[in-house]
């Protein structure tokens, strides 16, 4: 038995490295994982604003592909990807 603070996958998965970027999303700071085929998973959503954890966009797990971001603005623009079908434009 190992208790420890470290996440599992970091413990016995150490060869698989993800990408992780922390991007801006309708005003709401999130925790991206890059997929291999150039769409990103939702891992962590980070904000002191209780409505945004229950937008169902942020939900960790939620599978998003990118859109060209406004180079003008902070926020990147997401579609919402429901197996393999766009479901929303965020």
């Amino acid at each position: 038995m190992i208790y420890s603070i470290v996440p599992p996958e970091q413990l016995f998965y150490a060869d698989i490295k993800q990408e992780r970027m922390e991007v801006s999303i309708n005003g709401e700071k999130v925790i991206l994982l890059k997929n291999d085929d150039n769409t990103y998973t939702v891992e962590r959503l980070i904000s002191t604003n209780p409505k945004a954890y229950l937008k169902p966009e942020f939900m960790p797990g939620t599978r998003l592909l990118s859109v060209t971001p406004d180079k003008g603005t902070p926020d990147a623009k997401w579609e919402v990807i429901s197996n393999g079908i766009v479901v929303n434009r965020i």
